[in-house]
């Protein structure tokens, strides 16, 4: 049975830094905000939509649709070969099982929380029988937290840039549980900020969420082109997560 690192060091090429918050860096996804701005368009827009945003978004790597790890996030769900799927869905296991290994201290501590429940965020679109990404973390050993499906799709429809605390029903009981959100890609923070929001509506609270890939569009602005090429620059490493100065 590979191990964790074994599974992941072979990717590291297809990831990209991610900075910690601060002047060019938006203070909630670690995107690309514009001159003299703290937070990307995105996120403005996203958490101004919904009662109770999550302000700790933490993602493993940055990518940019097209490239080998964008296609990851697409195989494992989507793939019609059977093997490629399985392949991309180990990978997915492992990457969230190696970050959660590694750095789940450092999200307690910068949010000074921890929490009892993991929370897959449903797809945009619906999909029969259990969701991909609960799947991948099911293949994870000695997993220390549970997996609960509670989130299903609400009565107002999320779309890009759109976020609704209508966005998701909470299908199970959550009171007073305090919850880790997770999801494989974020572009705009629309799902995921529903989420929280329906979440929080029903009592729970969301420490953060945590997603594997944040997408960058080079070619959207300057800002956001400068920035890609910034943190392309800089090399990769497991060891590392964006709340950690990357000075350090």
């Amino acid at each position: 049975m590979a191990t964790l690192a074994e599974v992941t060091d072979p990717l590291r090429s297809i990831f990209t830094f991610v900075p910690p918050v601060g002047l060019g860096v938006c203070d909630v996804c670690h995107g690309a905000p514009n001159e003299r701005f703290s937070r990307c368009y995105s996120c403005w827009e996203t958490v101004d939509q919904v009662s109770f945003p999550v302000q700790w978004v933490v993602p493993i790597s940055l990518y940019r649709v097209g490239q080998q790890l964008h296609h990851v996030l697409r195989s494992y769900k989507d793939s019609s070969v059977p093997s490629l799927r399985q392949g991309s869905k180990v990978a997915v296991a492992a990457i969230l099982g190696r970050f959660l290994s590694d750095h789940a201290p450092c999200i307690r501590t910068a949010t000074g929380a921890a929490w009892d429940g993991i929370v897959v965020v449903p797809s945009t679109r619906d999909r029969p029988g259990q969701h991909p990404l609960e799947a991948a973390l099911e293949l994870l050993k000695n997993w220390p937290n549970e997996i609960i499906n509670c989130l299903v799709r609400g009565d107002v429809e999320i779309a890009h840039g759109r976020a609704d605390d209508r966005g998701f029903h909470v299908s199970n009981h959550v009171m007073g549980r305090a919850l880790l959100l997770v999801d494989d890609t974020f572009t705009t923070g629309a799902r995921l900020q529903s989420a929280a929001s329906a979440l929080h509506l029903a009592g729970a609270r969301v420490v953060a969420g945590l997603v594997i890939g944040r997408v960058m569009n080079p070619d959207f602005n300057e800002a956001t082109k400068t920035a890609w090429e910034r943190n392309q620059a800089v090399p990769y490493s497991f060891e590392r997560c964006c709340l950690e100065d990357d000075s350090a």
